[in-house]
């Protein structure tokens, strides 16, 4: 019988709540701290008018909030567990530090809305809009952002590990800082983003866009960018170990004293990229095109560059000890003190290739077998030998 009672009660404190809340609501209640700290577990408040409603620190965890208008609405550290807030209306709402894990917010409206160190782990976000949102030091980690609409989005350490954003629209967003380790972004639009110091470990960023993008001293560790257009972007000291970057293109990219040791560069377009001084050690660079490209003091020992395009580039202080250029075309490329004992440049293209004395030397012990070469270059290397 207690226990009837208490569900009875319990359940006239949550009808009278909710009349109270939409009654006010209707009325256009200034009241600010009339609904704050409101229990509304599992309330029916779907379609209805909150605009503007202070919520603060209330427990809507399981609430049906779909369709309901939430614009300019204070939810500071309110608890949305498992809510329901499919097509809900939250632009310009205050969320900061609110908990939304599980919660449903496909096709939700969050523009300009505040969610600085809110939870949203978990939650279903597919085709929500969060244009100019603030999700600075967010945790967004395994949730479901496919085909979310975050242009200008500012996501400032903000923890996106495992989350999914295959196809999102963030284009000229704050990420610095960030933590995208593991998460899916295949095909997304992250154009002129701000990427410096973000962590990308193993992250799936195949045929993204990602073209004017600042990746500066960023951490993209076996992240998947094969496919992906970075041309223009930044990569300045940053560290891309063992990354997928087959068929990606760079045209323009400043790679400056980044590691790429291990990468796999196949079929990159590096067309006028700047590679000084970066790491390239057991990377694949075959069928690479680095056309007018510029490499300076680089290590290549034994890197695949078979089949590269290395047409009008300038290759100074470098090594290609042991190299592989089998077929590459190097026609009126200019090598400075290129060291080249033991490469393979057999059926390689060099002609008119400017070569400075040393360079010529250390090709007299590389294999020129099938090799086109000027006349002029041919007798200087038997000359030497």
């Amino acid at each position: 019988m207690i226990k009837n009672r208490c569900g009875i009660f319990r359940s006239l404190e949550l009808i009278a709540g909710v009349l109270l809340i939409l009654s006010l609501c209707g009325e256009g209640s200034k009241d600010d701290d009339i609904f704050d700290q409101a229990d509304l577990r599992s309330a029916d408040l779907s379609s209805h008018n909150l605009s503007g409603a202070h919520l603060n620190q209330s427990d809507l965890s399981g609430a049906d909030l779909s369709g309901a208008d939430l614009r300019e609405a204070y939810l500071r550290s309110a608890w949305l567990v498992g809510a329901n807030l499919t097509k809900a209306n939250l632009a310009g709402a205050d969320l900061s530090g609110a908990d939304f894990s599980y919660a449903d917010l496909t096709e939700a409206e969050l523009s300009e809305a505040n969610l600085w160190g809110a939870r949203i782990s978990g939650a279903k976000l597919v085709d929500a809009t969060l244009t100019k949102a603030d999700l600075t030091r967010t945790d967004i980690t395994d949730a479901d952002l496919t085909g979310a609409e975050m242009t200008n989005a500012r996501l400032f350490r903000a923890d996106l590990t495992g989350a999914t954003m295959t196809g999102v629209y963030l284009i000229g967003g704050n990420f610095v800082g960030a933590h995208m380790n593991w998460a899916e972004m295949t095909g997304s639009y992250l154009n002129r983003g701000q990427f410096s110091r973000a962590e990308f470990y193993g992250t799936d960023l195949s045929g993204a866009d990602l073209s004017d993008s600042d990746f500066s001293r960023a951490y993209l560790m076996r992240a998947n960018l094969s496919d992906a257009n970075l041309n223009w972007a930044l990569f300045a000291y940053a560290d891309l170990t063992e990354a997928k970057l087959a068929r990606s293109t760079l045209r323009g990219t400043k790679l400056s004293y980044a590691d790429l040791t291990g990468a796999d560069l196949s079929e990159a377009d590096l067309t006028d990229a700047d590679l000084t001084a970066i790491r390239l050690i057991k990377s694949n660079l075959s069928n690479t095109k680095m056309g007018r490209t510029y490499l300076q003091g680089l290590d290549l020992r034994g890197v695949d560059l078979s089949g590269a395009y290395l047409r009008d580039a300038t290759i100074d202080r470098t090594y290609l000890t042991d190299a592989n250029l089998t077929g590459a075309d190097l026609r009126g490329a200019t090598l400075s003190s290129v060291e080249m004992t033991g490469a393979d440049l057999s059926g390689a293209n060099l002609i008119r290739a400017k070569v400075d004395q040393f360079t010529l030397l250390s090709l007299t012990k590389a294999n020129l077998e099938g090799a086109l070469l000027d006349e002029e270059l041919k007798r200087d290397i038997e000359a030497i030998k």
